[in-house]
C-alpha cells in the first residue's frame, strides 16, 4: 500500500513520461523505498504461503499445497514486476549511449506500463490463491466459516478485475477501485483474526489427527 499509494500514485503522471521522469529524479530515495517495500512484501509472501500451507493442511493437504503454489507464483510475478520499477532509475542515471531524451522518456513509460501489465497477471494468481484459501477456511472447524466465504468472494473479484483489464479496460476502470474493496476487507479481517483470535487449537489438533488417521488407513 505504501509503494502504490504513497510513491507511485504521487510520482507517476499518467500520459506524461517527461513529468514522471522529473518526479522520479527529484524523489529518487522515495522511489527506491517504494521498490524496497514491494520486494520486502514479496519476501514476506513466500513465508506466508508456507505458514498458510501448514495451517490449512489438516483440511486438505492437496488443496493447501495448491494454494501455496499459486501464492508462490504470485510472489515470483511480483518479483519480476519490481525489475520494471528499477529500469527507470537506470534510464535516468545511466542511460544507454546514443539515446535521446525522448527515447529515454518512451522507454521509461513503456517500463512502467509493463509493470502494470505484470501486476494484473500477478493479481490473477493471487485471486486464485484467495479462492482456495477461502474454501479451505470455510470447510475448516478451527476458523470462522464466514471469513472463508469472504476470502473466496474477494478472490473471485481479483480474478474478475484482472480479466476485465484484458477484455474490457473501460469497464474495469469504471469498477476500480471498488471491485478490490472486498479483498482489502477480507484480507484485513483474516490478518486481524489470526493475530487476535487465532485458531481453535483443540479443533486444529483434532483435524490434524483425523488427517493422519486417514493417511494410515490408506
Amino acid at each position: 500500500m505504501f509503494a502504490e499509494a504513497f510513491v507511485r500514485d504521487r510520482l507517476i503522471v499518467s500520459g506524461d513520461a517527461a513529468a514522471t521522469i522529473r518526479n522520479i529524479a527529484a524523489n529518487d530515495t522515495l522511489w527506491r523505498w517504494g521498490i524496497a517495500a514491494d520486494v520486502s512484501t514479496t519476501l514476506a509472501d513466500v513465508a506466508v504461503s508456507a505458514l498458510l500451507y501448514l495451517l490449512l493442511k489438516p483440511v486438505s493437504r492437496s488443496l493447501s499445497l495448491g494454494a501455496a503454489f499459486f501464492r508462490l507464483a504470485y510472489s515470483a510475478a511480483m518479483a519480476a514486476c519490481a525489475g520494471f520499477l528499477i529500469a527507470p532509475l537506470q534510464l535516468i542515471h545511466q542511460p544507454p549511449p546514443g539515446l535521446s531524451p525522448t527515447e529515454v522518456q518512451a522507454l521509461t513509460g513503456f517500463s512502467l506500463r509493463l509493470h502494470d501489465a505484470g501486476f494484473v497477471v500477478a493479481l490473477t494468481l493471487f485471486g486464485v490463491h484467495l479462492m482456495i484459501v477461502g474454501g479451505l477456511i470455510a470447510r475448516s472447524t478451527f476458523l470462522p466459516g464466514l471469513l472463508g466465504l469472504a476470502l473466496a468472494l474477494a478472490g473471485s473479484f481479483y480474478v474478475t478485475n484482472s480479466l476485465l483489464r484484458v477484455l474490457s479496460p473501460t469497464l474495469a476502470d469504471a469498477l476500480f477501485p471498488w471491485i478490490l474493496l472486498p479483498g482489502f476487507l477480507a484480507e484485513g479481517a483474516l490478518s486481524v483474526w489470526l493475530c487476535v483470535g487465532g485458531v481453535n487449537p483443540g479443533r486444529w489438533l483434532a483435524a490434524a489427527g483425523a488427517n493422519d488417521d486417514a493417511k494410515r488407513r490408506r
